[in-house]
C-alpha cells in the first residue's frame, strides 16, 4: 500500500447565477510555497472549486496556512473584486483541507 505524500487545499465558492466574475484561489504555506489556480464549476457540488496540490509533506499538523479567493471582472474593478482571505490550520485528517468562501 502506497501512502499519498501530498498536501491538498480545496478552495470553494458558491456558484450564483449572473455572476460575471472569474475566481482564482491561492494558498500560501511557509516558507514561501505558493500554488494558485482558477476555480471551475462542479455540477455535483453546485460550487466553484479548485484543488491546489503540494508535493511531499510541506506543512505539519497544526501549522497554519493562508488561503485567498481573488474575484476578477475583466470589465471593471469595484468593491466586488476585492480579494478575501482566511487563515486555516492543517488538520490531522488525511484529506484535503477545505476552505469555503
Amino acid at each position: 500500500m502506497q501512502i499519498d505524500m501530498t498536501f491538498k487545499v480545496l478552495i470553494t465558492h458558491a456558484s450564483t447565477d449572473n455572476d460575471e466574475h472569474t475566481y482564482y484561489g491561492i494558498a500560501f504555506l511557509n516558507p514561501g510555497r505558493i500554488k494558485s489556480g482558477k476555480l471551475k464549476y462542479s455540477a455535483s457540488d453546485n460550487k466553484l472549486k479548485v484543488t491546489l496540490t503540494f508535493e511531499g509533506s510541506p506543512i505539519k499538523v497544526g501549522e497554519k496556512f493562508l488561503a485567498i479567493l481573488v474575484p476578477v471582472n475583466e470589465s471593471e474593478i469595484t468593491e466586488s473584486t476585492t480579494p478575501e482571505f482566511k487563515i486555516h490550520e492543517n488538520s490531522p485528517a488525511n484529506a484535503p483541507e477545505v476552505v469555503d468562501f
